[in-house]
């Protein structure tokens, strides 16, 4: 993308869609998005190393004795940034939630925290009473082996007398737990296998596989399964109690934040309707292929089903207002619980609020979501083709899948451990472009890496744009045979191999994140020639478009650039499109496409500085924040820039000022989002000179 200047101002010159190329063999920079300042480096890691101590201690448990009748919670709530799921990042913590269900002959738990609280979680049900500490059966929604800890420690905590525990799972589940029972498999656990069975042999607890539909009495009151496995987490299950119409989602519904003073959605969709979506589009939208037919499972009654399919009235001249501010409710727990022919109905997920007042609101959005994620995807889509010994590889693929669904391709996140050949091949067919990832086991690629390889060059469809990526412990062999392979195949790659050892950091993800941009805009260059090309040969419909698109390119903003930072990693755009939005406090608002590299750094509570840029002065920065740059290229290149003593940002020096900002709203407006934030300190750089401005004849394009 070239941009022409004119005597005073810059054209094309807003937040432009990323256009990275990564030329074979050219060596991407692990110092991704760096400023090479040692001074930060040295001061971040100081911070990130004292606020892992402050979280680790954070272990107390909140625990609620009826949310509703008989259900009971324990949540281990966390203020600050932890690693529930490694790829997100909105820093806003999160709590872990697990529950009881307490019957008239039995109770059920259902679910369990991180291994980290297992010992507190023991001692938590513990004083739900004896029918609880000694449950009949405990539900495990999702394994994951970092909850095997606290499920051996609840079943260690269980009396002398009491019978053995079914700990009830999906079948790929049981497997998890069966291969975490054998001391000599690798993902042996060895609290698990200790507290499976008394000191005398005696089991304590007992494994049992569930089916779709499957009901269990409790006494006076039942619970029904629902099998709702996905990509990623291909064990879910969710669970109903029949008696209060309550709903135990597991990841469904879940949110990432653990700053509410309450543990419930006190607050509605204004409090946490941003951190729903935000889950939402982190973690589920690459499968928004799956989540429709998996909503349609949820064991609704009729009247929700039709209360959730109601049209909703969205009230636009508001919309900033809320963006403002957030209305603050009194009414007590439970005081607002949607009710259906009397009965409570409320949904449970493993993190984030307890959704009381908001069910049917949630559940409506979830759809809506889903469709729009399909809607909006172009007849393209880019399939991302994996398999996961610990889920650090599927870490990795949900990054990238996600730097695909920015751009507006459907990203289809497909786990070749749970697919046979033919189904590889059914979704080569429907992908034109994607991405193979496999950990390292043995030295070698997995068994199913290995037939879907194969498959992918047995197809042999050369211009597909294609990508490798994996995590490894030791040698980390295996991402080097899937490209090498592809290579020798005759396939072009769209970014450069990834690799990672262990568990992926933030900047890996945001590396993943960038290379799955790259892949979509890779597959969309054919279709955007094909577009222009069919705009030209129709000229009826160009003029009529013309007049409009002039004059919305008459609108001139401020040349800007923006600078952000997330942890480590620093980026930073051109931009525009900015608008001051309130005198007190003052706030601006700056557009950001979605599929800019940049835009996973504004999230709520991002910090970033707003470089105004000089009129006859802005060349150098224009020319180096427009150039194309690989992932993980530092955006910066031969820039002067400082580093704010305040939020850690960049500062330009050749700018007219600097602001200094953080984001308290984001609004979706098409295919960008508009970030509202608060000015904390800002600072004049130059008195004298004057703000270069943007002008453009068209407003189709920046």
């Amino acid at each position: 993308m070239r941009a022409s200047s004119c005597a005073r101002a810059v054209a094309l010159a807003t937040p432009t869609p990323r256009r990275a190329r990564c030329a074979r063999g050219r060596r991407v920079a692990r110092s991704a998005l760096e400023t090479g300042k040692p001074e930060t480096r040295d001061r971040d890691a100081k911070r990130a190393k004292e606020a892992l101590k402050r979280e680790e201690a954070d272990d107390e448990a909140l625990r609620v004795r009826d949310v509703v009748d008989g259900v009971g919670a324990v949540v281990f709530k966390h203020e600050n940034r932890r690693t529930f799921e490694v790829e997100y990042g909105a820093k806003k913590g999160s709590s872990e939630n697990a529950y009881v269900i307490e019957g008239g002959e039995a109770s059920m738990l259902v679910d369990t925290p991180d291994g980290t609280h297992a010992r507190n979680y023991a001692a938590a049900i513990g004083t739900f009473g004896a029918s609880a500490r000694d449950a009949a059966y405990h539900a495990m929604l999702h394994v994951a082996p970092r909850r095997l800890d606290a499920l051996a420690a609840a079943i260690a905590n269980r009396g002398p007398e009491a019978a053995p525990v079914e700990v009830l799972c999906t079948n790929p589940g049981a497997q998890l737990i069966q291969q975490a029972l054998k001391a000599e498999s690798p993902l042996a656990n060895e609290r698990l296998i200790e507290a499976w069975k008394n000191d005398k042999g005696k089991l304590r607890a007992r494994l049992r596989v569930v089916r779709n539909g499957e009901s269990i009495d409790l006494g006076g009151r039942t619970v029904r399964f629902t099998l709702a496995p996905t990509p990623r987490w291909p064990d879910l299950m969710f669970v109903r109690d029949e008696k209060t119409q309550a709903l135990f989602t597991s990841k469904f519904f879940s949110a990432h934040t653990g700053q509410a003073p309450g543990l419930t959605d006190e607050g509605g969709f204004e409090a946490f309707g941003e951190d729903w979506r935000f889950y939402f589009d982190c973690l589920l939208a690459p499968m928004s292929r799956q989540v429709d037919p998996l909503l349609a499972r949820l064991p609704l009654k009729e009247e929700q089903l039709a209360k959730a399919s109601a049209p909703v009235m969205k009230d636009k001249r508001n919309m900033f207002e809320r963006m403002l501010s957030v209305k603050k409710r009194e009414e007590p727990v439970g005081a607002e619980i949607d009710l259906y022919e009397g009965l409570a109905s409320a949904i449970f997920p493993s993190h984030g609020p307890m959704v009381l007042s908001s069910v049917t609101e949630l559940y409506r959005e979830y759809k809506e979501w889903a469709a729009k994620a399909e809607a909006s995807a172009e007849s393209a889509s880019v399939a991302i083709i994996y398999a996961s010994a610990y889920g650090n590889t599927g870490a990795m693929a949900q990054a990238i899948a996600r730097g695909v669904a920015k751009t507006g391709i459907r990203a289809e996140m497909f786990n070749c451990e749970l697919a046979s050949p033919s189904d590889v091949r059914e979704v080569l067919k429907r992908s034109a472009g994607f991405a193979l990832g496999a950990p390292t086991l043995g030295g070698t690629l997995p068994t199913p890496v290995q037939t879907a390889l194969g498959e992918i060059v047995k197809d042999g469809d050369l211009e597909k744009p294609c990508g490798a990526f994996g995590s490894f412990g030791w040698s980390g062999e295996a991402v080097g045979m899937i490209a090498d392979r592809l290579k020798d195949a005759g396939f072009k790659s769209a970014f450069e191999p990834l690799r990672c050892k262990f568990k992926p950091t933030s900047e890996t993800l945001q590396l993943c994140e960038e290379s799955g941009t790259d892949l979509a805009q890779a597959v969309r260059q054919k279709a955007r020639r094909k577009q222009v090309l069919d705009r030209k040969l129709s000229p009826t419909s160009f003029a009529a478009g013309n007049d409009v698109d002039a004059a919305v390119g008459r609108i001139v903003g401020s040349l800007c650039a923006v600078t952000t930072k997330k942890d480590e990693t620093q980026s930073a755009m051109l931009a525009s499109w900015v608008s001051q939005a309130s005198f007190n406090p003052p706030a601006i608002t700056v557009a950001v496409a979605k599929d800019r590299a940049v835009e996973s750094f504004l999230m709520t509570g991002g910090k970033f500085n707003l470089n105004v840029l000089k009129d006859g002065d802005e060349k150098q920065v224009v020319k180096a924040l427009l150039k194309p740059f690989a992932p993980g290229e530092n955006r910066f290149g031969d820039l002067d820039v400082d580093i704010s003593e305040n939020n850690g940002c960049a500062v330009v020096k050749r700018a007219l000022a600097c602001v200094e900002c953080s984001v308290v709203r984001r609004m979706e407006a098409g295919d960008h989002w508009v970030v509202l934030a608060e000015v904390e300190t800002g600072t004049l750089l130059d008195a004298d000179g004057l703000t270069c401005i943007h002008h453009r004849k068209t407003g189709v394009s920046y």
